[in-house]
C-alpha cells in the first residue's frame, strides 16, 4: 500500500494510514479509520461523558483481512493503533469485544469490565 500525503498525519506512527478522520487539528469525539496493508480499525477518542474514563481511546472494529490472519498482523496493528492513542492523549483504551476474542485483549494487557454495553460483548479497559 503506498501513502498518500491524505494519508498521513503528524500524530500517527510510521506505517499507520489514516483512511478518514481530521486532519492535524482534532479533539474530544474525533473518529478515525486507521490501517496498514494488512487491516484497518476504527477508532475514536471518547467525549469524556461517554466514557468510564477520562481521556479513553474506544476501538469500535480491528479487522484483519481473511487470508492474513493468524499471522501477527492483528497484534501488529493493535500495537501501532496504541501508539496512536497514546500520541493524541489518551490514557486509557476500551473495546467491547466478541466473546472469541477476549482472549487476545488479555493478551494485549486489557481487564474485563463487569458491566455489558452491548448484547454478546464483554467490555474491556487497559490503561495507557
Amino acid at each position: 500500500m503506498k501513502a498518500s500525503e491524505r494519508h498521513l498525519r503528524s500524530y500517527a506512527p510510521y506505517d499507520l494510514l489514516v483512511f478518514r478522520g481530521p486532519k492535524e487539528e482534532y479533539g474530544k469525539g474525533s473518529h478515525w479509520v486507521v490501517g496498514d496493508g494488512h487491516g484497518y480499525a476504527e477508532v475514536i477518542l471518547m467525549q469524556d461523558s461517554d466514557a468510564i474514563h477520562p481521556d479513553t481511546f474506544y476501538i469500535e472494529h480491528i479487522v484483519i483481512k481473511e487470508p492474513e490472519r493468524g499471522n501477527g498482523y492483528g497484534r501488529a496493528l493493535y500495537l501501532k493503533v496504541e501508539e496512536f492513542a497514546r500520541n493524541v492523549g489518551a490514557g486509557w483504551m476500551q473495546i467491547d469485544s466478541e466473546q472469541e476474542a477476549v482472549g487476545f485483549w488479555r493478551k494485549m494487557g486489557y481487564t474485563e469490565l463487569d458491566r455489558v454495553f452491548y448484547k454478546d460483548k464483554t467490555a474491556m479497559v487497559k490503561r495507557l
